[in-house]
């Protein structure tokens, strides 16, 4: 008769074990899914990573970032900051002439080596 009470909660027991071992993997897949979904660019994003790998081809340039509305933040010497300006401008026009994008958002900010800010 024992035998026959316990059974129900083995079976229980068996259902909660079960879950148990399945919650923790269902919340995962359901992080990464959210991950992947707030972790694309931009259009603004895609449209600067384009300009910078038409760009990067300055020694002393280097990526920092890429806002999300396209600027193109990097750091350098002064000597390559001007071309290298140039260079992304002349990448947006082509973007522009195109048809990919609708104005030439060429906002870059060069944060030089060496130089502290602030008035000299």
């Amino acid at each position: 008769m024992a035998d026959m009470l316990n059974r129900p909660t083995e079976h229980r027991q068996k259902g909660l074990d079960t879950m148990r071992s399945i919650l923790p993997r269902l919340l995962m897949i359901m992080a990464t899914a959210a991950g992947r979904a707030t972790a694309r660019n931009t259009l603004a994003q895609d449209l600067g990573w384009e300009r910078w790998k038409s760009c990067d081809r300055f020694s002393t340039i280097a990526l920092d970032r890429i806002d999300l509305d396209g600027r193109l933040v990097v750091t350098g010497y002064e000597h390559e900051a001007a071309p290298f300006t140039a260079c992304v401008r002349e990448a947006g026009d082509d973007q522009v002439r195109r048809g990919v994008a609708t104005t030439s958002q060429t906002a870059v900010l060069v944060k030089l080596y060496g130089c502290q800010g602030g008035a000299m």
